[in-house]
């Protein structure tokens, strides 16, 4: 049985500096076995990507883990899936990840977006009760 051990806000310290808190997206070889992250906002964006990006069903054990992002891109491109997909992104990192507070989402949809089925997509927000505001961009794709 699992146990909630309750949530702690963690501020980066320049005590800590040398201290990596997670692995970096896209994976890639670095100085050590991969590229790291070294500061909270750094691992925060690579896990809404993560996030957002792993279907439905993907992960083992956890098969509500994830988004339907990528099953939207196949659905009627018409004005209102652009809300889709924000609406989307709202409930995902709201269950998933509740430290972060997502100000404002902007979906770029082009012709020529439209025609390889991928989206651009901004993500402002805040982590916490950090008042400074941080951008995410990634593109989903099909």
């Amino acid at each position: 049985m699992a146990i909630i051990l309750g949530s702690k806000l963690v501020n980066d310290t320049k005590e800590f500096n040398d201290y990596a808190v997670g692995i970096s997206l896209p994976i890639q070889i670095g100085n050590t076995a991969f590229n790291q992250n070294f500061t909270t906002e750094d691992e925060v964006k690579t896990n809404i990507i993560s996030l957002l990006s792993t279907k439905k069903g993907e992960r083992i054990m956890q098969p509500q883990l994830g988004s339907g992002l990528q099953e939207l891109l196949f659905e009627q491109n018409d004005d209102t899936l652009a809300d889709r997909i924000e609406e989307e992104i709202n409930n995902t990192i709201e269950l998933w990840l509740p430290f972060v507070n997502v100000e404002q989402i902007n979906v770029e949809q082009t012709d020529y977006l439209k025609d390889t089925n991928t989206v651009n997509v901004n993500i402002s927000f805040t982590i916490g009760n950090n008042p400074q505001l941080s951008n995410v961009t990634f593109n989903i794709t099909q």
